[in-house]
Parts: structure tokens; C-alpha cells; sequence
């Protein structure tokens, strides 16, 4: 299963997976894991929530990304929940260009049981058709007009 958050920029997306990876692990009956494009969220996280630099992995592009993902599921067969922030931005894929990536968790997904959560930088009219199935949860941007 994938779970997607989205909003527009500076909408709350982050912090809305980080009180979900720190609100869902205190009920936690396998290891909970937070992959970010640094490790700038280290402290804003549970200890329980092992924090994942991906830039430490040299992981930018969709191929490494998958199989960096497949190797922590195949050495820890106790990994419930992956957390995954600013895909787009691990990567270097526009988000229009992540259809195989997200094809590749599902199928990660569906053989290990491991649920993904994962944020993407875009209002719904800006999201790809192959995106909106994964859709839980959107980040309203309020404008404020003086």
C-alpha cells in the first residue's frame, strides 16, 4: 500500500509525515523508516523512527532508489512503514516522470507487506492521473488577502 500527501509548496506536507511516523510508531509492531533527501529531520522525529540520509547512499535516480528500498526490506523482514520525503528530490525525477517509481514501491509493497507513505510538492490539478489512487490525505494552502 502507498499513501501519498500532498500540497503545494511550504504547505505543511513534512510536517504532516513526521507526526504521522511519530504518532504511528508508538503502536509500532515492526520498524518504522524516514528516507529524506538529508538528515535535517533528525530531530524532529522518535528515536523509534530510524532517520535515512539518502544523499550518504548516492541515490539519484529511480533504479537505485528501488533497489536501495528492496535491500532494506530483504535484510529486515520486520519493516512495517517507510516514510518518504521529497521523492522527487532524492531522485532528480519530475513528478510526472515517477510513474515506474511508484509502480516499483507497489510491487515492493505488495511482496513484503511494507506500507509507504510519501510526500509529493503539488496542488491535485498538478498530480498525474497514475498519483490520485494513492491519495490520503492534502495539505491546504490558505491564502491570507490583506
Amino acid at each position: 500500500m502507498i499513501n501519498l500527501i500532498y500540497g503545494g509548496k511550504g504547505s505543511g506536507k513534512t510536517t504532516a509525515i513526521i507526526a504521522g511516523a511519530n504518532q504511528n510508531v508508538a503502536n509500532a509492531k515492526g520498524f518504522h523508516i524516514y528516507i529524506d533527501k538529508n538528515n535535517a529531520r533528525m530531530h524532529d522525529l522518535e528515536h523509534q523512527v530510524k532517520l535515512v540520509d539518502a544523499s550518504e547512499y548516492a541515490i539519484d535516480d529511480q533504479t537505485k532508489f528501488i533497489a536501495f528500498v528492496k535491500g532494506m526490506v530483504a535484510v529486515n523482514y520486520d519493516i512495517e512503514k517507510i516514510y518518504i520525503d521529497n521523492l522527487e528530490k532524492i531522485t532528480g525525477l519530475a513528478i510526472a516522470d515517477t510513474e515506474g517509481l511508484y509502480q516499483g514501491l507497489e510491487r515492493i509493497s505488495k511482496q513484503s507487506g511494507v506500507e509507504f507513505v510519501t510526500t509529493v510538492a503539488a496542488e491535485k490539478q498538478e498530480l498525474p492521473d497514475f498519483l490520485k489512487k494513492y491519495i490520503i490525505y492534502v495539505i491546504l494552502t490558505i491564502a491570507v488577502v490583506a
